[in-house]
């Protein structure tokens, strides 16, 4: 992956805020691969940004298998989603960046079915912003 080429920085009341580095680590738990960010950065006292934080699995470290195999292709998605949970976290707290995550989209399927799907699907993205819309 060469997404440490493709650093997203967010501009915010005068701070450089966002995804800064990545760093890939194994979950001690039972929990399925997932991205988030944490390790926050410092420069002389003011908070630069974060890292993005690919955590792969408990079970597919111990099987050897790629939890991020299919990553490469969203790899801007997720820095761009992440960037926009670490500026509403400075903005609004640290409990309102976290809902982000729980936001559902709803979108016709066609003959009155509709489809919900979680906005940290990236997968249904269909531009780099880190945000699902429908059309």
């Amino acid at each position: 992956m060469q997404c440490v080429s493709n650093v997203f920085y967010w501009i915010l009341q005068g701070y450089v805020m966002g995804i800064i580095d990545v760093i890939v680590a194994c979950s001690f738990d039972d929990s399925q691969e997932y991205c988030t960010y944490d390790n926050p950065f410092y420069f002389q006292n003011e908070l630069m940004g974060y890292s993005l934080m690919l955590i792969n699995s408990k079970n597919s470290e111990i099987n050897g298998s790629r939890g991020f195999g299919h990553m490469e292709g969203l790899i801007e998605r997720v820095i761009s989603h992440e960037a926009i949970h670490v500026a509403i976290k400075k903005l609004e707290g640290q409990g309102i960046s976290d809902k982000l995550d729980d936001l559902e989209i709803f979108f016709p399927l066609g003959r009155g079915k509709t489809h919900i799907i979680k906005m940290n699907f990236l997968g249904y993205a269909s531009d780099n912003t880190g945000l699902i819309t429908v059309n």
